[in-house]
């Protein structure tokens, strides 16, 4: 039987996005249950598939965004000390479930063709990025200045200026990871 191929919106619609709670501090609890799921799951994941893919330069970049993804959801967490771990949310709870659904899809498409494994899992990276820099953050902190709540807000843009790095990062590995692929 043919696996189904894996596309990039698969792979994009595995991970979730933090939602805007009613409140401050039910944003921040989607805010930390997805940043701290970048760090433990989608990064190492991506990070897992490069080195498997022969790429450690790759996992070497998947690693560190993890890293500090887990620095994002720590930040907000100061502010919110009485949150401790959220629970996993509906939306991240379902992407674990699909990552485990896809993962042997992924080794097996990574055994026939680690380059286009490795270019989707970049362009999902670039994706997830520039979304939350680019829609989803401002809106937090764009709802943390309506409450007049200046240290969240601030927060809120220390993450966007980091998500917005992470984007330039993966676009740049991309681009470079794409021009080698053509050249070769």
């Amino acid at each position: 039987m043919e696996k189904p191929e894996i596309t990039e919106d698969m792979i994009l619609d595995c991970f979730a996005a933090a939602t805007e709670g009613e409140s401050l501090e039910g944003t921040a609890v989607s805010f930390v249950d997805v940043e701290e799921y970048e760090n433990k799951v989608m990064y190492p994941e991506f990070a897992r598939w490069a080195k498997k893919a022969g790429r450690p330069d790759l996992g070497r970049l998947f690693a560190k965004v993890a890293g500090e993804e887990g620095l994002h959801a720590h930040w907000l967490r100061e502010l919110y000390t009485e949150m401790g771990t959220p629970e996993r949310g509906d939306d991240t709870e379902r992407a674990v479930e699909v990552l485990k659904t896809i993962r042997a899809n992924c080794d097996a498409l990574i055994e026939k063709n680690p380059e286009a494994v490795l270019e989707k899992a970049l362009s999902v990276a670039v994706r997830v990025e520039q979304r939350e820099y680019q829609d989803i953050y401002p809106r937090f902190r764009d709802q943390a200045l309506e409450k007049n709540d200046q240290k969240s807000a601030d927060i809120y843009q220390r993450v966007i200026d980091s998500e917005q790095q992470h984007a330039e990062w993966f676009q740049t590995a991309l681009d470079d990871y794409r021009a080698e692929m053509a050249a070769a």
